[in-house]
């Protein structure tokens, strides 16, 4: 059984399943005007005129939310291929410091590679130095203006 419902001063009854297919066909064709097989059902002529007015102001609210969504969803991919231009962007500096960052530690390994290979050589000419200083001074002690070998000949 179709419940009975009431609109302001008119008691009507409505076929669920009929309105329900009325409202999806009038959703997507932004029409609402009721169909021929509804004649039982309309209201007197006043009261006809106001839903019809009723119905255009609901239809163009309609229009006016479409409008709006269709603002909001450009907006809404402009602001995406935005990001997204900013995130590539970021993407390839993030590769390039990566880059960076990768030359300079091969050239810290480098420098840890020569560093290790010049201290103990710089050790031993230092002792190698203090020993040459330390002949030499030595040598300037016996005597100064002769050197040993000649001495010895």
């Amino acid at each position: 059984m179709d419940p009975l419902y009431q609109a302001g001063s008119i008691l009507m009854k409505v076929n669920t399943l009929q309105g329900k297919k009325m409202v999806e066909s009038g959703l997507q064709s932004g029409d609402f005007s009721l169909p021929p097989s509804w004649p039982s059902c309309l209201p007197p002529p006043a009261d006809l005129e106001l839903l019809q007015q009723k119905v255009a102001g609901v239809q163009r609210e309609l229009e006016d939310f479409k409008k709006e969504a269709l603002k909001a969803i450009h907006y809404l991919e402009d602001a995406f291929c935005e990001m997204n231009g900013v995130l590539a962007q970021q993407e390839e500096q993030a590769a390039r410091v990566k880059q960076r960052l990768r030359e300079e530690e091969d050239r810290g390994i480098v420098r840890n590679k020569v560093l290790t290979f010049l201290l103990p050589r710089e050790k031993q000419l230092r002792e190698h130095c203090r020993r040459l200083e330390g002949m030499l001074l030595g040598r300037g002690r016996d005597s100064p203006s002769v050197p040993r070998k000649v001495q010895a000949l």
